[in-house]
């Protein structure tokens, strides 16, 4: 009996281990503490560590007079009645210049220019250099504030070429269009112009190619008006068989 009773303790051994079984438990719990911990460190260091890119350069042009050479003469004044109302389009524009990016070509090859962007598609800028070089040099020309149809005239300006041109590695600006005067009231061609524009940039930079475009768009936009106001001259003093 008295053996019994001394072993009886042993019976009572594996009660003690119980606590044991909480361990795992908790080293779990901790672990995946830590684990998260470590992801979210980890996760804020590659936040941190992606490279810095850096922004894009936009650029835009204007319709600038201190780029006409000889600079342009001072017109008389005219009087509404001696103004024509006329409206102006771009419906062309060359698809690989009409958007944001600036293009560039060597020969068959175009690529675009990596540093910089227009600031708004290229189409609706030169729009803006037309408007603002009629707002400015226009004499008898004005533009229709009411849309095509108050104008006595619609000119239609498709531009052909919109890009730096490579040659030996000599970038020049290209602007190339077809200005064509038509009559509203019965959609006859009154007078048409090719105009080409070419102005060698200095340095071969995005900055100095930006001027370039700048140069050459407001020297093209010049001839634009000129022809205008030739074509409408010509046109008011002209009678209607000999015009059609």
């Amino acid at each position: 009996m008295t053996h019994s009773n001394l072993t009886r303790p042993n019976l009572t051994r594996p009660n003690l281990t119980r606590p044991n079984l909480t361990r795992p438990d908790l080293t779990r719990r901790a672990l995946m503490g830590v684990s998260l911990l470590g992801l979210g460190g980890a996760l804020s260091g590659c936040v941190t560590l992606l490279p810095e890119t850096k922004p894009v350069q936009l650029y835009t042009i204007r319709f600038n007079p201190e780029w006409l050479v000889p600079p342009a003469a001072v017109a008389p004044a005219v009087t509404d009645a001696d103004s024509i109302d006329v409206y102006v389009s771009v419906p062309a524009f060359p698809r690989a210049a009409a958007g944001d990016r600036i293009l560039t070509s060597e020969g068959n090859e175009v690529s675009y220019v990596s540093g910089g962007r227009w600031a708004t598609s290229a189409q609706g800028m030169f729009r803006d250099v037309l408007s603002e070089g009629f707002a400015r040099e226009g004499n008898r020309v004005r533009l229709a504030n009411q849309g095509r149809i108050a104008a006595k005239y619609r000119l239609d300006v498709e531009v052909r070429r919109f890009e730096t041109a490579y040659a030996r590695r000599r970038p020049t600006v290209v602007v190339t269009l077809d200005a064509r005067l038509v009559r509203t009231d019965d959609r006859v061609v009154v007078a048409e112009r090719y105009i080409t524009v070419e102005e060698s940039v200095r340095r071969n930079n995005v900055g100095d190619i930006v001027q370039g475009f700048e140069k050459a768009s407001t020297r093209a936009v010049a001839q634009v008006i000129g022809f205008a106001e030739e074509a409408t001259a010509a046109a008011k003093n002209a009678t209607p068989e000999s015009v059609s």
